[in-house]
């Protein structure tokens, strides 16, 4: 009789170690599984980072003349783009472009995944914010757009071609505020894409040509003429006869047009 309370107290310890063995494994494997859910959010935070980005919206609503566009504000932001690609270390290189298709680089920076996981980046889809960063430092975040890129050409009559039509072809914009013109001596035509927030509220796509040349088209230029469509949209065009051009986005499998009869420029 003696020995039954004996095996019977073992028999408790025992299973006391079990239990708290069991705990501490649950905590641990619990801790495990948040940090890999972190490193997770992170790595997609990460990836989707990278690509090319451009303020161009922002900037326009801060510096368009028409009132019912524009946004009012004494501290306007600068017209920046970004080109984001990975480094060695889990950093990121970013070329720090200022201007119409980013003509000017400002310079190259290094953030880490600490400056990504900092209050001063948000990134939501295809938006990223930057603030309180050294060129970043308005009052309100930088607001970055990710831009969209399209394959296109431009079609202008010319008597010298043998079916009357002159092709540039094989060009590339993006939809944020991108820009190419045509290649024709003493002929002056820009060709613009750009997604805007029409009265504020209202989001386009719109495909405008310019009689000027690229460098001289400002915020302010007026078109001589252009067409919008929804800000998805992946196929956009425009035809004044006097010049004609084509968009639709790259993407698998794309078609941008039936170029058999053009010599590509």
């Amino acid at each position: 009789m003696g020995i039954l309370p004996e095996i019977t107290k073992k028999m408790k310890t025992l299973v006391k170690i079990i239990i708290i063995s069991s705990m501490v494994n649950g905590l641990i494997s619990c801790n495990t599984s948040v940090e890999k859910s972190k490193e997770v959010i992170l790595d997609q935070k990460q990836k989707i980072f990278i690509g090319e980005w451009d303020n161009f919206q922002q900037y326009w609503l801060e510096n368009t003349a028409e009132s019912k566009h524009r946004v009012e504000t004494d501290d306007k932001h600068r017209h920046f783009s970004l080109r984001i690609s990975e480094k060695e270390n889990s950093s990121f290189l970013v070329a720090l472009h200022e201007g119409r298709n980013g003509k000017h680089l400002v310079e190259e920076m290094t953030f880490s995944e600490v400056d990504l996981s900092s209050s001063d980046f948000k990134i939501d889809k295809d938006t990223l914010w930057i603030g309180n960063r050294k060129q970043f430092k308005n009052k309100d975040p930088y607001k970055f757009v990710r831009v969209r890129k399209f394959s296109g050409w431009i079609e202008y009559p010319m008597e010298s071609e043998s079916n009357g039509v002159y092709h540039q072809g094989n060009l590339e914009i993006h939809d944020q505020g991108g820009m190419v013109e045509l290649d024709v001596e003493g002929v002056d035509y820009t060709v613009e894409l750009t997604q805007l927030l029409f009265a504020k509220k209202l989001a386009i796509m719109k495909l405008a040509i310019y009689d000027i040349p690229m460098d001289s088209v400002g915020i302010n230029s007026r078109s001589i003429s252009y067409t919008w469509s929804n800000p998805d949209s992946k196929r956009i065009g425009i035809n004044l006869r006097k010049v004609v051009s084509g968009w639709t986005f790259i993407e698998p499998g794309y078609i941008n047009s039936d170029n058999t009869n053009f010599k590509k420029k």
